[in-house]
């Protein structure tokens, strides 16, 4: 991260050469210059504000003139952790484009379920949290924990830590999970919604997180061409009306859509935009989202199908901002011969794992993708070096990969984001599933993690660096802790753990920490008796908050 630099000292008063001006100092016109005095506002537990006043004196021998006076510092209270929950896969009526589309029933045997962790303080005490509608009319939908008493706060040194389960709770609509805090730290909360529909245009599995709402957000991995849907669902959870803007990128270049400009999402409100209206006949597509006024959560629901047969559909989650170097990790690769079979039928070109590089800036750029798997570092067919135009999306095929799970490594001499898609499959002629690993950032300190029950799932784990450690500490469904497990990481590997074995079949979730090297993990879910996989990158916890550098001056 980069820091604010702080301007340098004023130049000697006198002509602009920097010489005196010959003039007795007490006779010279005195100047005062307001100075310019930095405030931190972190996220953290507290914010504080120190301001610096400058008062002007009397202009005489032996006197400054200026004098300094401190402010006192300001306490801004900690708010509440809000994530906004994904409403369940709906199927399009007829080919409807544009914004506020019409849906039509969903699948009857499809499920949609929520499954939710709330974290205590280390003293034991759990916050206040319930589920709630978007707009938040009516009482909870859930209550996972009513707010503790005025007197509770962490008692400071104990290692107590409990958890509270919100387990496969069925929900139909856009959800709130809403947590206050606690003696001043804000709360823990972890959620994720999965869909499973085993029949219908939609079959297939999708996954996605509950985000925390955001004034900046970059999607990748859509699709607008023949068979393929692409949905962007913007929730405003706030109490401030938000408008946002796209900046579209696709295979050639820049999109200009003057419908993706000005959009309103009313506070309480959720907003859908077919994005075939905005950016029709696109192989690959992404984009930057940015808000202003409220903050949003935003998801694209892509899904395929191929004549009459269903081609999957996925929820596509916020990935990475542009950086130079990105990593991805739980990106599953079928046998090659699979994979071939079922990439060579007609209309299926595009069912085959590859990562898609979006380069937002205005040069080209030349882009690395290193692919590491339990055994190291795997060659890519074309040596992984490709040339990425400016403004557009490249697609670099992960073909003739041994079937396995992998990280994925890409840097570039000009910021890039990236996500990678992944194919599940059974036989030729038989529907496919599909899914996006999105680029995430690093593993932290006490995260939580949801395993969904009535999948099989999967972690995926590498090491940025030399080595890394991860410690995976098991919550039961009636909130106790379980013994914790460790996982040690090599450098250049991708370590892949079953958590029912590493931790026990009775674990809803894991609260995750990393030390040494930098450690990125994904949960890999699938379906046992049909073709189905998603993927659920590692929430951030938002305990630590971000810092923010304000300059005040006048």
């Amino acid at each position: 991260m980069s820091e604010d630099k702080q301007p340098g000292a004023n130049s000697a008063p006198g002509k602009p050469d920097g010489k005196p001006d010959g003039k007795p100092r007490t006779m010279r016109k005195a100047r005062v210059r307001a100075r310019r005095w930095p405030a931190v506002l972190a996220g953290t537990t507290t914010a504080v504000i120190a301001a610096g006043a400058v008062a002007a004196a009397t202009v005489l021998p032996g006197n400054p003139a200026t004098a300094i006076v401190t402010g006192a510092p300001v306490v801004l209270p900690v708010g509440n952790t809000v994530n906004n929950c994904v409403a369940p896969t709906r199927l399009l009526t007829g080919t409807a484009v544009g914004t506020d589309p019409q849906y039509s029933p969903d699948s009857s045997s499809s499920t949609s379920t929520l499954n939710a962790l709330l974290l205590s303080t280390p003293g034991g005490v759990l916050p206040g949290a319930s589920l709630n509608s978007l707009d938040g009319s009516g009482a909870p939908l859930e209550t996972l924990t009513p707010s503790p008493s005025a007197t509770a706060t962490p008692a400071a040194g104990l290692a107590k830590l409990n958890a509270v389960n919100l387990g496969a709770t069925s929900v139909s609509a856009d959800t709130v999970l809403n947590a206050a805090p606690v003696g001043g730290q804000r709360a823990v909360v972890s959620g994720a919604v999965v869909v499973s529909t085993p029949d219908g245009d939609l079959q297939g599995l999708a996954a996605a997180n509950c985000q925390e709402p955001s004034n900046d957000l970059w999607l990748a991995g859509a699709s607008t061409t023949v068979g393929r849907t692409a949905v962007l669902n913007v929730v405003n959870s706030s109490q401030t009306a938000a408008t946002i803007n796209l900046d579209l990128y696709g295979s050639d270049g820049p999109i200009q859509a003057a419908g993706g400009k000005g959009l309103l999402i009313p506070a309480g409100k959720s907003r859908a935009i077919v994005l075939a209206g905005l950016a029709p006949n696109q192989n690959q597509l992404s984009m930057r989202l940015k808000s202003t006024g409220g903050p949003v959560t935003a998801t694209i629901q892509q899904s395929v199908l191929r004549g009459l047969t269903a081609g999957g559909v996925d929820y596509l989650q916020p990935v990475e901002a542009p950086s130079n170097g990105q990593v991805i990790t739980g990106v599953q690769v079928q046998a090659p011969a699979d994979a071939a079979k079922i990439s060579g039928q007609s209309g299926y070109a595009d069912a085959t794992a590859a990562v898609e590089v979006t380069i937002p800036g205005n040069s080209d750029a030349v882009v690395e993708v290193k692919v590491f798997g339990p055994g190291g570092q795997a060659a890519l067919p074309n040596g992984g070096v490709v040339t990425a135009k400016a403004g557009s999306v490249t697609e670099v095929p992960l073909a003739g990969l041994p079937a396995g799970t992998y990280t994925l490594s890409l840097s570039s001499d000009t910021p890039l984001t990236a996500t990678a898609r992944m194919v599940d499959s059974t036989k030729p002629g038989e529907p496919v599933d599909f899914a996006y690993s999105p680029a995430a950032a690093r593993v932290g300190d006490n995260q939580l993690v949801t395993l969904p029950k009535g999948q099989s799932s999967l972690l995926s784990f590498a090491a940025g660096g030399a080595h890394g450690s991860v410690q995976l500490v098991p919550v039961k469904a009636n909130g106790d802790l379980g013994k914790a497990a460790t996982v040690d990481l090599n450098g250049g590997t991708t370590v892949v753990v079953d958590p029912v074995k590493l931790v026990g079949a009775d674990a809803v979730g894991l609260v995750v920490s990393a030390t040494g090297d930098a450690v990125y993990a994904a949960q890999v879910l699938s379906s046992a008796k049909s073709a189905g996989i998603a993927v659920l990158p590692f929430p951030s916890t938002t305990a630590n908050g971000h810092s923010v550098n304000v300059v005040l001056g006048y």
